[in-house]
C-alpha cells in the first residue's frame, strides 16, 4: 500500500532535481554568453609601418584589451643570394594586455591586435627571462587557462655580417593549458600568456 507513494514521491523529487539541473545549464548558458564578446564589439587594430628593426605597436582603444594578435612583414632582410636572414624576435601581448607588439630583427613590420571590450579581455601574464637556449613558462592565475601569447627576445645571436643566427624554437601553450611556454635556439626569451 506504501509502495505507490514512494514511487510518486522518487518521480517528484526526480522531476524536481531535472528542473533544477535545467534552470543551472540555463543559469550557466547565460553567464558563458555574457562572458564572450559579441562579434560587433571585436575590433582589430593595426599598428604603424616600423622602422628597420623596431616594433610595431597595435594599441587597443580605451576600455579594450587584446584577445589576440600577431604581424605582418613589410619587409624582410635577405642574402646577396636571396635567402632570408631576418628574424620575428617579438610577436606578444602587451604586458599589460592592451595591445600586441611585433619585431623583426632588421625588416619592417606591422602589428595586429584583436581587441575586445575590458570586461572580456583576457588577463595578461609575463614570464621570467630564460636561460640561453632555455624555456621562459608564463603561468596563468589558478583558475584560468592561456588562450594566447608570444614571446619577447631578451638575447638574439647574429653571425658577422649581422645575419640572423637564431630563432624561436617553441611559442605555444603549455602542455596542461596552466600557461605560455617559449624558448629560443640560442639566446634568452620571454614568454607572455593572455589567461581567461
Amino acid at each position: 500500500m506504501f509502495q505507490p507513494k514512494k514511487h510518486r514521491l522518487a518521480a517528484a523529487t526526480a522531476a524536481a532535481l531535472i528542473g533544477a539541473a535545467a534552470i543551472a545549464s540555463v543559469n550557466i548558458a547565460q553567464a558563458n554568453a555574457k562572458a564572450a564578446a559579441p562579434a560587433s564589439q571585436v575590433q582589430i587594430v593595426v599598428g604603424p609601418e616600423s622602422e628597420p628593426g623596431q616594433p610595431s605597436n597595435a594599441r587597443c582603444p580605451d576600455g579594450m584589451g587584446a584577445i589576440n594578435g600577431g604581424f605582418q612583414a613589410v619587409t624582410f632582410s635577405r642574402s646577396g643570394g636571396g635567402d632570408p636572414y631576418d628574424g620575428v624576435t617579438v610577436n606578444a601581448p602587451f604586458a599589460d594586455g592592451k595591445g600586441w607588439v611585433a619585431l623583426l630583427m632588421t625588416g619592417k613590420v606591422r602589428a595586429r591586435a584583436v581587441c575586445v571590450p575590458d570586461a572580456q579581455a583576457p588577463q595578461a601574464v609575463v614570464g621570467a627571462v630564460s636561460a640561453e637556449e632555455g624555456e621562459s613558462v608564463a603561468r596563468c592565475p589558478e583558475g584560468t587557462k592561456a588562450i594566447a601569447g608570444g614571446y619577447v627576445r631578451d638575447t638574439w645571436y647574429r653571425n658577422g655580417y649581422g645575419e640572423s643566427t637564431d630563432d624561436i624554437t617553441a611559442n605555444a601553450p603549455t602542455q596542461d593549458g596552466s600557461g605560455w611556454f617559449a624558448r629560443q635556439f640560442h639566446g634568452k626569451t620571454v614568454a607572455r600568456a593572455l589567461c581567461s
